[in-house]
């Protein structure tokens, strides 16, 4: 049985956030199928090392972890090395001699986690002569996501984020033309890279699916005194903090003139100033970190995703789905999820659209039920993670 090392930017665990969400099922199935995983990672806090643990005992696998640097010398190093920034924040020379192991061993297929890694295999002493198959799975286009920054960020950092989306385009590139197999998270994002980042090889679509014994519906419908909106995730990305910055100022007043005591909940770790600045308008909470996000989406009535940077499939929405909760969202949070439509969820982009929605999931509670019906019952029929990552399965089985 093949032999596969997954280098991993983060700890894949606990699988609470985008890609360690991601990278930790990939691995479980890997096991699943009874392949022999090994996982290399980096160390950014003393946490991690439990989690290090945590990991290898819960999957019983093999976990390497390399402590990161300081974030100056990370950052200038890339500066002086010409390499993107996010290629500096995941550099560590120890990951990199533990790498060139592996690939001049018997290591059979190494799966990346990210754009920004590839930088290791092409910075490799092994590179060129190893036997080892090299996959990569770059979830989002990266380059775009700094593209949209450049475009909504003014001068410094605008020249900064152009600066990351050229280089990273470069190494995107490059991946596509040498590895043996790339993917992306949905069909948007393989039209969006062909058309900047290059078409020379195929990228196959490979989905996120979701964990239905830990999103699953309330037993039974809030009692809540007073509409409850909800959204979730990591509260000091970027794209997160444009979405609940953009909705608060721009939609919940004209929803809040309509309900007076409705509650806008914020729930997710890491709540940066401006996020936790929000608490101060009336009916909005911010929590930060949550134990467990779950109970969150029982105690809601509406989920709104209302995005406008970044792209990708958001596992939010995916959650919010599968807790059959009336889902309210901009195009680009419907983005590469398969059965986003009207008939299952409210798509709008315009503010005042946005609100209308959200306020029509509380006045058209059959219509909720319905759209909520009619997300639930997809998401259980393709969305599984046994389902979605079929692709990098048949790509093993074939070597």
């Amino acid at each position: 049985m093949l032999k596969i090392c997954v280098v991993a930017q983060r700890v894949p665990f606990p699988p609470n956030k985008g890609e360690k969400l991601r990278t930790y099922h990939q691995i479980e199935r890997l096991t699943q199928l009874g392949y022999q995983v090994e996982v290399l990672t980096l160390l950014e806090s003393e946490k991690d090392k439990e989690n290090v643990s945590a990991l290898e005992s819960h999957l019983n696998i093999r976990v390497t972890a390399c402590k990161l640097a300081s974030k100056a010398r990370r950052y200038s190093w890339a500066l002086l090395k010409g390499q993107p920034i996010s290629v500096g924040a995941f550099y560590s020379e120890a990951l990199q001699g533990a790498l060139n192991q592996r690939l001049a061993s018997n290591c059979d297929v190494v799966l990346l986690t990210a754009s920004s890694l590839g930088y290791y295999i092409f910075e490799s002493s092994e590179y060129g002569t190893t036997n080892c198959h090299i996959l990569m799975d770059f979830m989002d286009v990266d380059s775009d996501k700094w593209k949209q920054y450049a475009t909504s960020t003014k001068w410094p950092m605008r020249y900064i984020y152009q600066r990351e989306s050229n280089k990273i385009r470069k190494l995107e590139k490059q991946a596509c033309a040498e590895f043996l197999q790339t993917y992306l998270i949905a069909d948007e994002e393989v039209s969006l890279f062909r058309r900047q980042v290059t078409d020379a090889k195929p990228v196959k679509v490979l989905g996120n699916g979701l964990d239905f014994d830990a999103f699953y519906p309330a037993l039974s419908p809030p009692n809540n005194a007073a509409p409850h909106f909800l959204f979730t995730g990591v509260m000091d990305y970027k794209p997160n903090v444009d979405a609940v910055v953009w909705f608060v100022k721009s939609c919940w007043p004209k929803i809040i003139s309509r309900f007076p005591d409705a509650i806008f909940t914020i729930a997710g770790m890491n709540p940066i100033a401006e996020v936790n600045t929000l608490a101060s308008v009336d009916g909005v909470k911010v929590t930060g970190f949550v134990d467990d996000i779950l109970p969150c989406f029982h105690e809601a009535d509406t989920f709104v995703a209302p995005f406008r940077l970044a792209r990708g499939v958001q596992n939010k929405v995916l959650q919010a789905a599968a807790c059959k909760l009336p889902i309210v969202t901009t195009s680009m949070g419907a983005e590469g999820i398969a059965f986003a439509s009207p008939s299952s969820m409210w798509i709008e982009d315009n503010e005042n659209a946005f609100a209308q929605a959200c306020i029509n999931t509380i006045e058209n509670r059959i219509e909720s039920t319905s759209r909520a019906t009619s997300a639930y019952e997809a998401i259980r029929a393709e969305y599984s993670w046994e389902q979605q990552l079929k692709p990098l399965e048949v790509t093993l089985s074939s070597l």
